[in-house]
């Protein structure tokens, strides 16, 4: 099995763009994995934020707050600083631990930006299990700095007795002390900039998600006083794919049928009041992911929730499995849920053109269907030509920023399994 430092080394000495790209993905999924075993809020945490190379950046990694929160790592830096797959998780657990806390967004007006590293790193750091290597702790500033910072404090009481350290620094040695420290950390603070109005929604939205979807037998691994911040998140408002889904069926073209209603249905004679109703005219199409990267249970859970949005649709279906083709010949049409066959058909690659392609190869446009994907959003990572056809739902069981494509047609929304 390949371990996480490897995909990382292979990272760092991959030159090709596309190979580049599929490492990043297989690592980036591990390390989510890995996070959702052993701390599942930072794991829900991490899947739903932007993650990219920038082999440009100094730091091995960091949050960049504009124009969008993202996390931008440096293989060839990271790879420097990290011997062990512990160290790496430590690291990344450290960095997410910087957005549960908000810090970038409690921090965005203050002017020095070293005592904020300072403060905020030893508030994370002091309830990680394990630390990576040049971790800023409070034993390690109290050493270097000749302070005697207590254990305990929040970030702001530490940032203001950092402050008063500097104050009275008259020749400048703590000043420099303060900033090898940060220098020698693989973590960079120089991406928080004031946060835009988009960055602070989508840090309060990804927040509130990911601790809705931790359950509450796993909220111990979160410290106490992070608990009280979360749980302080306004709620999140869920809306129900299958919603979503509805709401691309019954569009605005419609076509009306003949329908009579009794007069009175007691009566022996049945007299009948002739009238009209409204039905759609688009079909939905829904196409089920099926590759090796979805385990037998997703499947099997996406299926299941297939058969829940049945029980709210009144007319057919047309199921498609598909990997890296479209599995034509395993096609179902379906009216109700005991008809939906639930052996898995498929388990290649992924691959997202097929669809579009065989969607253009039966003529259909956006007046006549509804396509829904449900899949786990890692496929190809270039443009998808899409014919013209629009009328598209991405179904995720990961977070939406985990979805491969560029610039996805449709609307993405999560499928919480």
């Amino acid at each position: 099995m390949t371990t996480l430092t490897q995909m990382l080394i292979e990272l760092k000495q991959t030159s090709n763009s596309t190979s580049a790209a599929t490492t990043m993905q297989r690592l980036f999924q591990s390390l989510a994995q890995r996070l959702l075993t052993s701390q599942r809020f930072y794991g829900e945490l991490f899947l739903r934020l932007p993650k990219q190379l920038d082999v440009t950046q100094a730091a091995a990694i960091a949050i960049d707050t504009k124009p969008q929160l993202c996390l931008n790592i440096n293989p060839q830096q990271l790879a420097v600083s990290i011997q062990t797959d512990d160290q790496l998780l430590a690291l990344v657990t450290h960095v997410i631990g910087h957005l549960a806390w908000q810090h970038p967004a409690r921090y965005e007006s203050k002017g020095n930006q070293r005592l904020v590293q300072v403060a905020t790193d030893i508030v994370v750091n002091a309830e990680l299990p394990q630390l990576f290597p040049e971790a800023i702790t409070r034993q390690r500033v109290n050493f270097n700095l000749g302070l005697h910072l207590p254990a305990g404090l929040s970030s702001t009481e530490y940032l203001s007795r950092l402050a008063v350290a500097l104050k009275t620094d008259k020749n400048g040695e703590t000043k420099a002390k303060l900033q090898r420290l940060i220098s020698s950390s693989p973590e960079s603070h120089g991406g928080w900039h004031g946060l835009t109005d988009t960055a602070r929604n989508e840090l309060s939205t990804a927040l509130a998600s990911a601790w809705h979807q931790t359950p509450r037998g796993q909220r111990g691994t979160v410290p106490v006083q992070l608990q009280r911040l979360l749980n302080e998140q306004p709620t999140q408002l869920s809306f129900d794919w299958r919603q979503l889904v509805m709401l691309g069926l019954n569009g605005p073209l419609k076509r009306t049928q003949p329908a009579f209603n009794r007069f009175n249905r007691r009566q022996p004679y049945r007299l009948e009041l002739p009238g009209q109703t409204h039905v759609t005219t688009r079909q939905l199409y829904v196409f089920v992911d099926e590759s090796g990267s979805m385990t037998d249970t997703e499947v099997a859970q996406l299926l299941n929730q297939l058969q829940q949005l049945l029980k709210r649709y009144q007319e057919s279906i047309i199921v498609i499995p598909f990997d890296a083709t479209v599995h034509t010949d395993q096609r179902q049409r379906i009216h109700t849920g005991a008809q939906l066959n639930l052996n898995r058909a498929a388990g290649g690659g992924t691959a997202y053109q097929p669809i579009f392609d065989w969607l253009a190869e039966q003529r259909l446009q956006d007046q006549q269907a509804v396509v829904l994907i449900l899949t786990d959003g890692h496929g190809e990572s270039n443009r998808i030509n899409n014919h013209g056809f629009t009328n598209v739902i991405w179904g995720l069981i990961t977070s939406p920023a985990e979805l491969s494509v560029t610039q996805p047609i449709g609307k993405v929304t999560t499928v919480y399994l």
